[in-house]
Formats: structure tokens, C-alpha cells, sequence
């Protein structure tokens, strides 16, 4: 009970902070502020050495609001273009493949980083797998972290500023549905989204619960069944909450172990962005695809943070979160078939020494 209390206390605390980051990102008009101001706050209390820290269960309940919410933004035009997404896929899995080499050739020749720790750096994404791999090859555990953590927030703070610059209009959060849906149908959604998670959980699939409000809340709208979207103030608060998220993932880093990683996660996430610009142009004029879809598809954000803006900047999330997900299951293949090489290379090597 006093654990229970004392988890509590902590994430309210959080939350407190990341609400001030939204407060004040939004009264100095920064784009998507109810997700990049809880980020960039929350980040520093923890670099400052505040303990933050979001529940399991409160993190999936946010998951699970935005993806209803995402989910209602899914039209007919999107089940359209499905018939060109093998065109933009097949490119995608030529840059998921490139995209690791390219680090473990360059960044080793720019910084003091190890080829095989480039290669799992650079991969655009799986950091569980990364970290895992990682530990089989006994390499740093603590840096696929802090690069990860970097790559995140540089996007999720300049795609935003990128669109602005571009001409787009995005506000401080996600867009507001133009009605409703009626309370009982949201009722609905969530039960069948809860149902629904644990059997992605179990096919393995990243962030299941946000995946299952999507596909919950995109059926039953595609299927006419409901209209309308969650309340704005549901919608935006969970916006919050995921931005506040993010921020966490710098609790227990100090600014001398991000220093020392910042040149590092800052030519990674050059070295990524760039080739996913790169392969996007192609993609997008032989699929027929918006080059927006495309680049925030192909972009090596995080699966939650990319969905989240794709919806915010008009783009389809479906294809984007269909996009990052058959990303991440080429990566999984590629980084286990790399490790599995490496560690032979390695028992090569002892065996020959004996």
C-alpha cells in the first residue's frame, strides 16, 4: 500500500511537471507544445537529478486514449492508398537494411565509437532488442539508452518546427474531432481496445495498447458504426501525458553522460533523418503517396511519437504507424542476423587463440 502511495506521489509529480512544460511551451506558441513542452521539461528535472517516473498502468492508459483518438481520424481515402503502400514499403526495407551499415561505416570515422556499437546505435528504432543485443555482445548497455533518448527528442522537437517552417498549420496539440462520439460507443472502444491488447502484447507487437485503440476506434468508424472522436480535453491531456513520457527517458542521466553522448546521438540522428529524406523522395513519386505520409513513415522517431505528429500534421497515421511497424519487424531480422554474426566472429577468434 505505502509502494502503491508512494508511486502514486511520483507520477502525480511528474505529470505536474510536464503540465508546467505544456503551459509554457503553448503561451510561447511553440508548435505541438502539449507534447514538446512536457518533453523538454520533464527532461531537464530529471538531468537536474529529480526522480520522475510514469506508471506502467497510467502510461497505457495514455496510450490508450491517444490511439482512440488517432484512431478516429482514419478515413476511407486511407484503405485507398493501401494499394500503393507495397511500392513505399519495398524502399522502406532497403533503408531499414542500409540505414545501420551506414552508421557502423561513418560514425566510428567522426567519434570515438566502436563499429559494432555504431551498427546497434544507428538502428532506426527496437531499443529493447538493441539493449539485448547489446548485452549478448557485452557492449555499452548504458549507450543505446542515451542515443535513443536523443534521437527521440531531437524529433520530436524539430519535426514539428520543420512543418512549421514548411508552411503547415499545426497547433499546440492534436486536432480537434468536429463531434463527439457518443459516451456509451466510447464506452465500447475501450473494452474492445483492453480485449484486444493483450493479443497483440502476445503476437509482439510494439506499443500493443496504442496499436489496439487504432485499429478499435479506426473499425468502427470505417465500419459506420460511430462518428465523431474523443473529447478534447481527453485527447490533449493524454498528449501531455505521452509527452511527459518522453521526458522520463532522461531520469537518472546526468548532464556529463549526455554531454558526452550529445555529439554522438546528434550525428546519428543526421545520418538516419537524412537517408529517410533520401529514400522518401523516391518512394513517395513511384507509390503516388503524399511525401509527408512518407517521410514521417520512414522517419527514425519513436512508433508512439511518430503516430502522435503524423496525426497532429495531417498526414494518414495509418500508413505511418503500418509503415513503422513493418520497419521494426525487417530490424529485428537484421539486427539479430548482425549479432548472431558477430558473436561467431568473436567464438572464431577465442578458438583460434586456444
Amino acid at each position: 500500500m505505502i509502494l502503491r502511495f508512494a508511486e502514486l506521489r511520483r507520477d502525480l509529480l511528474t505529470l505536474a511537471v510536464g503540465a508546467c512544460g505544456a503551459l509554457v511551451a503553448a503561451l510561447l506558441l511553440f508548435p505541438m507544445a502539449l507534447l514538446a513542452g512536457p518533453a523538454v521539461l520533464v527532461s531537464l528535472a530529471g538531468l537536474s537529478g529529480l526522480s520522475l517516473h510514469i506508471s506502467p498502468q497510467l502510461r497505457d492508459a495514455g496510450f490508450l486514449i491517444v490511439g482512440l483518438s488517432i484512431g478516429s481520424m482514419v478515413s476511407p481515402e486511407s484503405i485507398e492508398a493501401m494499394m500503393r503502400w507495397p511500392v513505399a514499403f519495398g524502399l522502406l526495407a532497403g533503408l531499414t537494411l542500409v540505414t545501420p551499415w551506414a552508421g557502423r561505416w561513418l560514425i566510428p570515422r567522426l567519434l570515438p565509437i566502436d563499429q559494432d556499437e555504431a551498427f546497434l546505435a544507428a538502428a532506426p528504432g527496437h531499443l529493447s532488442l538493441v539493449i539485448a543485443l547489446a548485452d549478448s555482445l557485452r557492449l555499452s548497455l548504458t549507450r543505446p539508452v542515451v542515443l535513443a533518448s536523443i534521437r527521440l527528442m531531437a524529433l520530436t522537437l524539430l519535426v514539428p518546427l520543420a512543418a512549421t517552417l514548411a508552411g503547415i498549420d499545426i497547433g499546440p496539440g492534436l486536432p480537434q474531432a468536429s463531434a463527439v462520439t457518443p459516451w456509451a460507443w466510447i464506452l465500447v472502444q475501450l473494452v474492445a481496445a483492453l480485449l484486444l491488447a493483450p493479443l497483440l502484447k502476445a503476437a509482439r507487437l510494439p506499443a500493443h495498447v496504442l496499436i489496439a485503440g487504432i485499429l478499435v476506434a479506426a473499425t468502427t468508424h470505417l465500419a459506420g458504426w460511430t462518428a465523431g472522436g474523443l473529447p478534447g480535453w481527453a485527447a490533449q491531456a493524454a498528449l501531455v501525458l505521452m509527452g511527459t513520457l518522453i521526458g522520463t527517458r532522461f531520469g537518472g542521466m546526468g548532464w556529463r553522460e549526455l554531454r558526452q553522448s550529445l555529439t554522438a546521438g546528434l550525428a546519428i540522428v543526421t545520418v538516419t533523418t537524412g537517408l529517410a529524406a533520401l529514400v522518401a523522395l523516391p518512394a513517395s513519386y513511384l507509390s503516388g503517396l503524399p511525401l509527408l505520409d512518407v517521410l514521417l513513415g520512414f522517419s527514425p522517431g519513436g512508433l508512439e511519437t511518430m503516430i502522435i505528429l503524423s496525426a497532429a500534421l495531417g498526414a494518414d497515421p495509418s500508413f505511418v504507424a503500418a509503415a513503422h511497424l513493418f520497419r521494426l519487424s525487417v530490424l529485428a531480422v537484421v539486427l539479430t542476423l548482425y549479432a548472431t554474426n558477430v558473436a561467431r566472429r568473436a567464438a572464431g577468434k577465442s578458438d583460434g587463440q586456444r
